[in-house]
C-alpha cells in the first residue's frame, strides 16, 4: 500500500462517472474510481438495486441496510430513477451528456430495450467512455450471446476451477466471486487508459469486458505449462501438483493453515521443521517429481505434523527455516487483523444509518487523507444531483416525481 506524509491531489477529481450496475463487478470498478476521487452518481432502480435487499441486514429506526451493498458502493451519490418512463430515461440522457465514464454491467439486451445499447451511445456521445461488462462479452460471444453469466462460471471456463482442487484431486469452487473482482480491476484499469486518450484526444471508447477473459490471467502459468510438459508431469493427480507438493490447505489444532513448498529446498527445510529431517533427502520424496507421484503420502506425512499443532506454532516452526506459510484466517480475524491496520489495507466507512463497516481499502489508491467513505441511502442524492448537474429548480423535480421518473406515484 502506497502512503504519503500529506495527502495526495485525488487523480480523478473533476471525472464524472455514471453507474448503471448491480451486484459485484460494476460495483466494484466504479467504487474504485469514487475512492481515486470521481463523482460516481449511481442510477438505481425503484426499491434500489438488487443488493440493497441481500442479507444480512441492519435495521436502524426501521429502515434495513445491506452489508453486502455497503461493501460494494461507498463514497457515491444515488439517484433514483425508473429507467422505463420516459421521463426518468430522459434524466439519465441529459446525465449522460456531460458525463466522463458510462459503467454497466447489465446484458446486452436489457440495455438495447432501454435505448442504451453501447454501440448507440458511442454514436450519439463519442467522447464518452463506455465500460460494459459482461458475462460473455458484447460483441464476438457466438453462442454466449446474452446468457447469464456469474463469476463461478467464468472461472470454471477459463479452467480456473481445475487448478483449485482438494487433495484427493476433486475440482473445488474458491468460494467467493474472484472472477467479478478480476473483471472489475480489469475494467477499472481499461478505464484509467480510455480517460487518457479523452483527455489527450477527445476520444472516448466502447470497453467490452467479459468475466471469462478477465480470469485467463489467472492461469496464465497453468496455460503455458500444458503445452510444454511431458506425460509424467501432465499425469499427476491430487491437490496441487502443477504448484509444489505439498501445496495448499492443511488441518491443524485449532482451524488450518496454508504451505507453499514450491522448491526442494523448501522440502527439506519443512521436513527440518517437522523433526523428520532424513525425509528431506529420503529419494522417495527428495524432489517435486518424486512428491507429485506420491502426494496422498506427502500429504499424510504433512497432516500429522500440522494435526498436533495450533496454526501459531505451525506459522513459528515455518517461518523460523523460511517455508511459506499462513494461517487461514476467519472473517472475524481478518477485521482484527493488526498488520493490515497498520498497511492501511483496511478502512472503515461510514454506514449511513450511524454505525460503521471495516473493509478493504483501495489497494491502487489508498490514501484517503483522514476522509471517512459513507455508503449512500437509497435516492438520496436527487435533488443534489438534478440540481447541480442539470440546473433543475425544485418545481422541476416535483414534476418529474409527478410523471413517476424516480418510481410509482404514491
Amino acid at each position: 500500500m502506497s502512503s504519503s506524509p500529506t495527502p495526495l491531489p485525488l487523480p480523478l477529481t473533476g471525472v464524472k462517472v455514471i453507474e448503471l450496475c448491480h451486484l459485484i463487478a460494476g460495483p466494484y470498478c466504479a467504487q474504485m474510481l469514487a475512492d481515486e476521487g470521481a463523482q460516481v452518481i449511481k442510477v438505481e432502480p425503484p426499491g434500489g438495486e438488487l443488493t440493497r435487499q441481500r442479507e444480512p441486514m441492519r435495521i436502524v429506526d426501521g429502515v434495513k441496510s445491506s452489508a453486502y451493498y455497503a461493501s460494494l458502493n461507498r463514497d457515491k451519490q444515488s439517484l433514483v430513477l425508473d429507467l422505463k418512463n420516459a421521463e426518468g430515461a430522459a434524466v439519465l440522457t441529459r446525465l449522460l451528456e456531460s458525463a466522463d465514464v458510462f459503467v454497466t454491467n447489465m446484458r446486452a439486451a436489457a440495455l438495447e430495450r432501454l435505448g442504451l445499447h453501447p454501440k448507440t451511445l458511442h454514436e450519439r456521445y463519442p467522447r464518452l467512455v463506455i465500460a460494459c461488462i459482461s458475462g460473455f462479452g458484447i460483441d464476438n460471444s457466438g453462442e454466449h450471446a446474452d446468457r447469464a453469466g456469474l463469476a463461478m462460471v467464468a472461472e470454471a471456463m477459463a479452467g480456473a476451477t481445475g487448478l483449485t482442487r482438494d487433495h484427493s484431486g476433486n475440482p473445488v469452487w474458491c468460494g467467493f466471486a474472484l472472477g467479478d473482482i478480476t473483471a472489475a480491476m480489469s475494467t477499472h484499469a481499461a478505464i484509467l487508459l480510455a480517460l487518457r486518450n479523452q483527455e489527450r484526444h477527445g476520444l472516448g471508447r466502447v470497453i467490452d469486458i467479459g468475466l471469462v477473459e478477465s480470469m485467463l490471467p489467472m492461469v496464465s502459468v497453468a496455460m503455458g505449462r500444458v503445452q510444454v510438459e511431458d506425460d509424467a508431469v501432465s499425469s499427476f493427480s491430487g491437490s496441487n501438483g502443477f504448484h509444489g507438493v505439498p501445496y495448499g490447505a492443511f488441518p491443524a489444532a485449532d482451524g488450518a493453515v496454508n504451505i507453499g513448498v514450491n522448491r526442494d529446498e523448501f522440502w527439506r527445510r519443512l521436513c527440518d521443521a517437522m523433526g523428520r529431517p532424513e525425509l528431506g533427502t529420503d529419494a522417495r520424496y527428495a524432489t517435486y517429481v518424486e512428491r507429485a507421484k506420491r502426494q496422498r503420502e506427502v500429504h499424510g506425512i504433512t497432516e500429522d505434523f500440522t494435526r498436533a499443532h495450533t496454526r501459531a506454532d505451525i506459522t513459528r516452526k515455518l517461518v523460523e527455516v523460511d517455508v511459506p506459510v499462513a494461517g487461514i484466517l476467519s472473517m472475524e480475524e481478518v477485521i482484527a487483523d493488526d498488520y493490515l491496520h497498520k498497511r492501511g489495507a483496511l478502512v472503515q466507512v461510514d454506514d449511513g444509518f450511524g454505525g460503521s463497516y471495516t473493509l478493504p481499502a483501495n489497494a491502487a489508491w489508498s490514501d484517503t487523507g483522514g476522509h471517512i467513505p459513507r455508503v449512500p441511502r437509497l435516492g438520496e442524492h436527487r435533488d443534489v444531483v438534478l440540481t447541480k448537474e442539470l440546473g433543475m429548480l425544485p418545481g422541476d423535480i416535483d414534476r418529474l416525481a409527478q410523471a413517476g421518473a424516480f418510481g410509482p406515484v404514491r
